[in-house]
């Protein structure tokens, strides 16, 4: 996959693939001024990004089978977390003999 160089505007795609008339070929993962088009995406493909993005959703794993085929698998919730989850979060870290003996001394 071709990288974006920060191109500016008028300079055309970070590929240099240009179709006969000067401008970017409609093949061309971005067009000239900008990192990607935006307008082409679907509203699913935008709740992806903005879930991955938002960290809702996190690459579980990335799977190539010998015809070259791609499957990402992404995992998340819908399910905001409580304080009981953010607490129980901080909790995993901590040794549970550490825990009972805090418990025990207050």
């Amino acid at each position: 996959m071709a990288a974006y160089s920060g191109g500016q505007k008028g300079k055309g795609c970070s590929n240099g693939k240009r179709g006969k008339n000067g401008k970017p070929d409609k093949g061309s993962l971005f067009p000239t001024g900008l990192p990607l088009s935006l307008g082409k995406l679907s509203p699913q493909q935008l709740a992806v990004i903005t879930a991955l993005l938002s960290n809702a959703l996190k690459v579980d794993s990335v799977l190539v089978d010998r015809n070259k085929d791609l499957q990402i698998v992404l995992t998340g919730t819908l399910r905001r977390k409580t304080k009981t989850d953010k607490l129980l979060e901080e909790l995993e870290e901590i040794n549970i003999g550490d825990l009972l003996d805090a418990i025990s001394n207050r």
